[in-house]
């Protein structure tokens, strides 16, 4: 009888590692993926890019085969270290089923990248490995716009875990909460309910980001009723959203973006606050990377609100002293 494959350890990124870029979903400008290739060099790590990261399929970066193709082959480096999406987009739901629960597992390395890998972050989470909602190589790296000192945390373990500064974020419903960090976009966890690749339950408690782009008032609501009817807050302690850019309604609309979001999750009794910088954000905004799992903590006031997180999941050689 074949030995079962024991789940290697991540652990947090050092200098000189190799970091395994591919496009699961949309496809890749390559302007963008060499600066942003540029920019992951800067942290002091090597991009080593999958095969097919620069091919084209339809509205994808290539097809559905070769994307997989692509994650799994980085699962299955033993040089890799890390995975990082080069972008969102659409398609990587067809990755999931060419990919499983187990053998994310067994190669136990962090996936970073947020919009489409909201769906990739729950299948992370399912096989228990660590993962962060984070900027994108061709993307936000591409740009300049990531979040250094939080992206040195979630990566190395360096320096200390987020906590949102005066004034950054401002209360929807006022309160208290504790759980672990979770979540992503909200059109792909929505969209997930009720498959097998839906956000997986919690029982010890989430504080539950939720962040999109461009989605009006009415879509929103439905969103999030949706969830609600698919018993996805059942473990939620506390909601943080993200900055919503392009989701308010028309200044002559009568009700405004606040209203539609305490109406929506009215009854659930937890605290809820807005204007986490992390996810889709505006260009020219510092990008946060936020370890998916962490402790985190809501303080919600009436005129003031305050997210703290945990350290970082992945050990560093200074936790194993």
């Amino acid at each position: 009888m074949r030995a079962r494959p024991v789940a290697a350890r991540p652990r947090a990124l050092r200098p000189g590692d190799i970091v395994g870029v591919c496009a699961p979903g949309g496809p890749v400008d390559p302007d963008r993926l060499a600066r942003g290739l540029a920019a992951v060099r800067g942290l002091g790590l090597e991009p080593r890019l999958a095969p097919y990261v620069a091919q084209r399929h339809l509205f994808l970066a290539g097809t559905a085969s070769e994307r997989a193709q692509d994650v799994a082959g980085l699962l299955d480096d033993p040089e890799v270290r890390a995975i990082w999406c080069a972008r969102g987009g659409s398609g990587a739901a067809q990755v999931l089923e060419r990919l499983g629960v187990a053998y994310v597992r067994r190669a136990g390395k962090p996936l970073i990248g947020y919009s489409d890998a909201t769906l990739l972050h729950a299948l992370w989470q399912r096989a228990g490995v660590p993962s962060i909602h984070g900027p994108m190589v061709a993307v936000e790296m591409a740009r300049g716009d990531g979040d250094l000192p939080s992206l040195r945390h979630a990566l190395f373990g360096d320096g200390e875990p987020y906590e949102s500064g005066a004034g950054e974020l401002r209360t929807l419903i006022p309160g208290r909460a504790r759980g672990r960090l979770r979540g992503g976009c909200l059109t792909l966890l929505a969209a997930a309910a009720g498959t097998r690749w839906a956000m997986p339950r919690d029982p010890d408690g989430v504080v539950l980001l939720l962040e999109d782009i461009d989605e009006p008032p009415y879509r929103l609501d439905r969103l999030l009723w949706q969830m609600r009817a698919a018993g996805l807050f059942r473990d939620v302690r506390g909601i943080v959203f993200g900055c919503l850019e392009g989701c308010a309604p028309k200044p002559d609309a009568g009700y405004t973006l606040d209203d539609v979001l305490r109406e929506s999750l009215a009854g659930l009794g937890v605290p809820v606050v807005l204007g986490l910088r992390s996810g889709h954000v505006p260009e020219g905004t510092a990008h946060l990377a936020l370890p998916l799992g962490v402790n985190a903590r809501i303080d919600a006031a009436p005129d003031a609100a305050r997210l703290r997180l945990g350290r970082n999941l992945l050990p560093t050689p200074r936790a194993r002293r």
